[in-house]
């Protein structure tokens, strides 16, 4: 008997973004934020200058000279910047940034830049211990994405179902990850990594890992809602027709997913005919979801499923 094989994918339908209010460190959003330039001295023969994390505990990249960037605050001796090919902010000694291209002007007082003072970098010694999470695949995933960054756009990394990873730190709606052959912290979707390997148990305020805040990315689309999980997921059914016919492809549906992890509004995006999309209609309406989160709270969600046919 031919075998019937359903590949699904679920994932959310993009929503529009709200414009953020709140910027940097309370930095008004309407307030400038001026340009500067990577300065390399004569005695330091134009090599690139170090980028560091928050303390400056290490190098986590480098600026070639002359490179602009974004200039957010003072803090001290350094400067809390953006590089032009990052959206996180980063830290520089304040000696390597001018306000000008073509000789070394510093940002002092006088540059409009806000002097947010040093760093208190006591705290940062005393780290909690990380704890074991496990990466929890999408349907009809096999990896999960994991980003250098909070602002990063694409993925730097993917990490296997059920791999073991070292959870750092909460941050918004993303957790701090490390894994056992890879040391360098990347960050991941909190709602694809758990507290346990044999259900989802997420990383929450009871978890025990230090929630540090999000960073702020600049105008991107709330990130406050978690989508939708799927739990359940019920196998259409071939059509004789379709059969006959030995058609394949995919049915992509419209649906909204309930408080309570029920689906209603289905409706067909794109057909395949031949009874097929009726057939997609039916096994949907019997999935079950792990309905999606605003601020940990169950809504509704509206989200897009692809029920793929394939005869063997």
């Amino acid at each position: 008997m031919k075998t019937v094989v359903l590949f699904v994918a679920v994932f959310c339908v993009a929503t529009a973004g709200s414009l953020l209010a709140q910027v940097l460190d309370g930095q008004s959003p309407v307030s400038p934020r001026p340009d500067g330039f990577v300065f390399c001295s004569d005695h330091n023969n134009q090599q690139p200058v170090p980028l560091y994390g928050r303390c400056q505990k290490r190098q986590i990249g480098s600026l070639n000279c002359g490179e602009k960037v974004t200039v957010v605050a003072r803090n001290g001796d350094v400067l809390r910047i953006i590089p032009a090919s990052e959206r996180a902010p980063r830290f520089v000694d304040a000696s390597a940034i001018s306000r000008q291209p073509d000789k070394f002007v510093p940002f002092d007082n006088d540059s409009g830049v806000p002097d947010r003072g040093p760093i208190d970098c006591s705290a940062a010694v005393e780290r909690r211990p990380m704890v074991d999470g496990f990466m929890v695949c999408a349907p009809g995933q096999n990896s999960v994405p994991a980003y250098l960054s909070q602002c990063s756009h694409s993925s730097s990394a993917s990490l296997a179902c059920g791999e073991k990873v070292s959870v750092r730190a909460r941050r918004g709606d993303m957790l701090q990850i490390s894994t056992a052959t890879n040391l360098q912290a990347h960050v991941a979707l909190a709602s694809s990594v758990s507290q346990r390997p044999d259900k989802f148990v997420p990383f929450d305020d009871a978890s025990g890992v230090v929630d540090e805040g999000a960073h702020d990315c600049g105008n991107l689309p709330d990130r406050s809602v978690t989508a939708p999980r799927a739990i359940f997921i019920s196998n259409p059914e071939y059509t004789d027709q379709a059969r006959k016919k030995k058609i394949n492809g995919t049915v992509v549906v419209s649906l909204t997913v309930t408080v309570d992890g029920t689906t209603r509004d289905i409706k067909v995006v794109k057909g395949l005919g031949y009874g097929l999309d009726d057939k997609a209609v039916e096994a949907v309406s019997h999935w079950k979801f792990s309905p999606a989160l605003k601020d940990g709270q169950p809504i509704e969600k509206e989200i897009s499923a692809e029920v793929t046919f394939h005869l063997y």
